[in-house]
């Protein structure tokens, strides 16, 4: 196959495992290839998207804190991305920009995979209204779920996401105070944190959730994330993020290549680039 370089676009990333899962993935496939970090302020992103254009490489994954002004700049969004504004990845086609967003569905497959993937009906509780938020929200909204409340450090912030989601989903802002949640957590089947906090940032109590609760950690660093550690001891379902950053990584990988993800080798080679 031809060669295909690919970029992860984003700020202060140096430390990404993305690229050694990647690369592993693009030769247990036999594609000549590359995937490298390319480290952008907001001010310089205008100029690195000018020479994805221009055809430097044939695909991206987008990050931290690009996501919304890359897909404001794309000539075209498709599926989740239409939806939430934000795109981790682009495809390049003639010099045009194809915005998509795979963190949803990468959700979906980590919790499907672990066998932690809510049954129909049950409540859910997502911490945070950012980018992560917004793609728990829409994984939880295929389950179908109940009640879903979100709850974010800025009332504002949840409330936007709700009415942005609103066209497929009905999320109900809740406040950022652990008395105010302790009724709505106790009957939640599925929790999800999608800041950047742990345990002791977050308005949650362990022992107030339900047998059977699911806890979910968006984050995979450091391993073990205490969260997960913390609902593990307690008797709780859990699991971080790292299953979902190898499903929403191959799903990329998936739509530049059009090969099926090698997904054994892109999960050793994700686990040995983290540590665990």
């Amino acid at each position: 196959m031809s060669p295909t370089d690919l970029w992860l676009l984003g700020h202060g990333i140096t430390a990404s495992p993305s690229p050694r899962m990647q690369e592993a993935a693009l030769r247990a496939r036999g594609v000549e290839g590359s995937y490298r970090i390319v480290d952008v302020t907001p001010d310089e992103l205008g100029e690195a998207l000018r020479r994805l254009r221009a055809g430097e490489a044939c695909g991206a994954n987008v990050t931290i804190p690009h996501k919304l002004a890359v897909a404001a700049a794309c000539d075209r969004l498709e599926g989740d991305a239409a939806l939430t504004g934000a795109v981790n990845t682009v495809v390049v086609e003639e010099g045009r920009l194809l915005g998509a967003n795979t963190d949803a569905a990468g959700l979906e497959g980590a919790l499907r995979g672990a066998g932690l993937w809510p049954a129909p009906g049950t409540d859910a509780v997502v911490l945070g209204a950012g980018g992560a938020a917004a793609a728990a929200l829409l994984a939880l909204s295929r389950v179908p779920a109940g009640r879903i409340w979100i709850a974010a450090r800025r009332p504002e912030a949840a409330r936007q996401l709700a009415e942005r989601l609103a066209p497929v989903l009905d999320a109900t802002p809740a406040a950022w105070d652990a008395a105010a949640l302790e009724p709505l957590l106790a009957g939640a089947g599925t929790v999800v944190n999608a800041t950047p906090s742990g345990l002791a940032g977050l308005p949650l109590r362990l022992d107030g959730l339900p047998a059977g609760c699911t806890v979910v950690d968006l984050r995979y660093r450091p391993r073990p994330v205490d969260l997960v550690a913390a609902a593990g001891a307690a008797g709780l379902r859990a699991c971080d993020g790292l299953e979902m950053l190898l499903h929403q990584g191959m799903l990329s990988f998936r739509r530049w290549t059009g090969l099926e993800p090698p997904w054994d080798e892109a999960r050793a080679a994700l686990h040995a680039a983290v540590g665990g």
